[in-house]
Formats: C-alpha cells, structure tokens, sequence
C-alpha cells in the first residue's frame, strides 16, 4: 500500500512539473513573440536606416542611401537614393554617375550643367523641378539662390552598376580630393595623351584638395549662372516639369495629391520613374490603400505623422511616428496609410519605380475597392450580415485623404 501511495505521489510530481514546463514553454514564446515584434518594429525594412554622408565640405555635403556596402530593400530593387546640399555659390565639380537619376529640387535654385562630346547643356532648375539625368554624362551643379541653401534628393537605377545597389561617381575633374579618374592611369599615358610633360601632369592632379564640393569665385560664379556657360549648347535639351505647379490630382479640405509620370514628362518615362507629392491637413488620413504597379520612396519634408504598413498575412509590419527627414520605402502591392499628427501638417514628396499611372487602390473611402463587389459577396467575405457591414463599409463618405479618427466624444482626431 505504501509502495502504491509512493508511486502515485510520484506521477502526480511529473503531471505538475509537466505542466509547469508547458506553461513556462508558452510563457517564452509569447515572451519571444512580443520581443520579436519589438525587434521587427526596431529594425523595419520600411523605415530606411539614416543616410551616409559620402561627402562633407564647407560648401555643401552629400549623403547616400544605402550606405557602402550596405544591402536591403533599397539595394535588392536597385535603388540608389542621395540627398545633395549645397550652399550659396556652392560648386559640385564636374563628374558622372554609373546609374541614371532623376533630381527632384526640394528647396532653392540651380543651374544643372551636362555636357554631350563637346556640346555643354545648362538649364536652370527651382524648388519642385524635376529633372533626369542619364548615367555616364558629365555634369555639374551650381547653387544660384545667393540667399539660401539648395537641397536635392535623387533617386537612381542601379540595376547597371557594378556593386549591386550602389551607384558610383567618377570625378573626370580634381586632384587630391576628389580623387580624378584620371589618377588611375600611370602618369606617363595621361602625360602622352594630352601631349605634355609628365611634369605637368603631377601639378595639374595635385592642386585640389578641397574636395567634391567647392565655393566659386566671383568670377567663377557670374560665368557659370550667365548664358556665356551655355554658349555651345544644344537647343534640344529637355525643360524641367514644376512638380509644384501641377494641379493636384485630388485635393479637399483634408490635403492633396500629386504624382507625375511619363505620359506627362517623357524623362520619367525613359527612366521609368515617377515622382510624388502628398500634404496632409493636421489630423487627416491617406486612406489605406496599395500600390500595384510601383514600389515608393518617400522623404518626409514637413512636420510629423504616423505611417502604418501591413504584411500580407494581415499582421502589422509597420506603425511608427516619423519626422521631417525620415525616408521610408513602402514595396509595391503592400496596404499602407500615413496619418497627420495634430500639431500641424505633413508632407512628403519622393519617387516611385514606375513612371507609369499608379492607380493605388484604397481599402476605405467612398471609392474603395469594396465597391465593386456584391453586398453577398462581401457578406460572405466578411462572415458578416450584409445590412450590418454595409453599414459600416458604406459610412465614409469622404475619398483618398480622410479626417481623423472619431474618438468617445464624438470629436474627431489623428492617430497621434
């Protein structure tokens, strides 16, 4: 009998530390969920990491995106991003990229030099001008406005360069720094090529040490900004598109739209890029929507909002506040929204890979995608009665830019 009692002690000590193990099993994996979740939302492929700078001068900076060897989704797409800052009668000397880009001023005025064989193209560019560049031309860039700072973002295909995702500039002009492609041939060939001494050679690409971006003299500055610049230019230069000065596409008391692509500017079209531009009201919502022709960077250039993300399996992939200067990349076909905090408004401007018409497609809204179905298909979607979902899907009344959330007391607000 004791035998029996000391057996049956026994199995009830494995049952409860059987138990305990499978509790403290589930207690560690909803632990590991919520700390992955944690990881997920820290290192999201959405938010894009802070921009390298590559280039940093008295006279101006660049910073690139992504960083030297550096992968992820910008560089798996073959999109190289730079943010390029120059001060008043600032120079970015002479050079090429390994990739086309598409330049979108953000702030300031430019004069954008290129050169063809031995024809010299210039056009003068402003805030909310876009311009494409093709790879493997020399070009130049001046800032005119003597009274402010040019800033511009860039969006280039690296699908052709020789490290995957990142795109390269060849300095055909320089010294020391930067470093000239011509200092990559022995001194004697550059010497018998241009037909002078070696001598001469040492002393030409020696001389600049100020690096990539430099300030003009006066001199220097009146010549570059006249027309004696483009005296040998070629009259079939495309003009820039004011991405500015477009009417919106949409546009209401919440905020507008506005995309540019190829049909309306044939550069994008040849590089297969569109650009954007989007201004929320405090408090409004862009309407959940996707994409399904194009990918989006976007550059947040004004106040802050909150930007949410879904993964296909319905799970979040991103819910995150954001500021000016943060850069997010949205994939092509993922449901996302961007919401205005309500301190004030918030824009954002940036590039999509297709320079075709995007069409998103909006999940909310007097024009969502649930429109077009039967209330019984959606009924059975849903798992819901028809009159009661209908009450719901069909109660905004508003389209694409949203006013905020209805919180308990009836009074409207942003997700912030």
């Amino acid at each position: 009998m004791a035998r029996k009692s000391l057996i049956l002690c026994a199995l009830a000590l494995l049952i409860v530390s059987s138990s305990a193990s499978e509790h403290d099993r589930h207690e560690r994996h909803d632990r590991g969920d919520e700390e992955g979740d944690h990881h997920k939302q820290a290192t999201s492929p959405f938010v894009l990491k802070e921009p390298v700078q590559v280039v940093s001068t008295e006279a101006g900076d660049i910073q690139v995106l992504p960083g030297p060897k550096e992968l992820g989704a910008l560089a798996e797409n073959h999109i190289g991003l730079s943010i390029i800052t120059i001060e008043p009668k600032g120079l970015l000397l002479p050079q090429y990229l390994d990739a086309s880009c598409v330049l979108y001023v953000h702030k300031g005025r430019m004069t954008l030099g290129w050169a063809e064989q031995d024809y010299l193209n210039r056009q003068d560019l402003e805030t909310g001008d876009i311009y494409a560049l093709p790879g493997g031309f020399v070009f130049y860039v001046l800032n005119t406005d003597e009274g402010q700072r040019l800033r511009l973002y860039g969006m280039c295909d690296t699908s052709e360069s020789l490290d995957a995702g990142h795109f390269q500039s060849f300095f055909v002009g320089g010294g020391v720094d930067p470093r000239t492609i011509l200092s990559g041939f022995r001194k004697e060939a550059v010497a018998a090529a241009l037909k002078v001494a070696p001598e001469d050679v040492s002393e030409i690409l020696g001389s600049q040490t100020e690096g990539p971006i430099v300030y003009t003299s006066r001199a220097g500055y009146d010549f570059l900004k006249g027309d004696s610049a483009a005296s040998n230019a070629r009259g079939d230069a495309p003009k820039p598109f004011n991405l500015l000065k477009k009417a919106p596409d949409f546009k209401n008391e919440n905020g507008w739209t506005i995309a540019v692509h190829g049909a309306e500017f044939s550069p994008l079209k040849e590089a297969d890029v569109g650009v954007f531009a989007v201004s929320l009201k405090p408090g409004a919502m862009l309407a959940p929507h996707w994409n399904p022709r194009a990918a989006e960077v976007a550059f947040i250039t004004k106040g802050n909002g909150r930007i949410q993300v879904s993964y296909p399996n319905g799970t979040n992939a991103l819910d995150k506040e954001l500021d000016e200067s943060k850069v997010v990349f949205v994939p092509r076909y993922f449901p996302m929204c961007q919401i205005a905090s309500r301190n004030g408004d918030f824009e954002f401007v940036g590039f999509s890979t297709s320079s075709r018409r995007n069409r998103p497609q909006f999940l909310a809204g007097s024009n969502s995608v649930f429109k077009a179905f039967s209330k019984d298909i959606m009924s059975k979607t849903f798992n819901v009665d028809a009159k009661r979902l209908e009450a719901v899907l069909d109660n905004q009344r508003d389209a694409v830019i949203l006013p905020g959330f209805i919180e308990e007391d009836g009074k409207r607000s942003s997700a912030m």
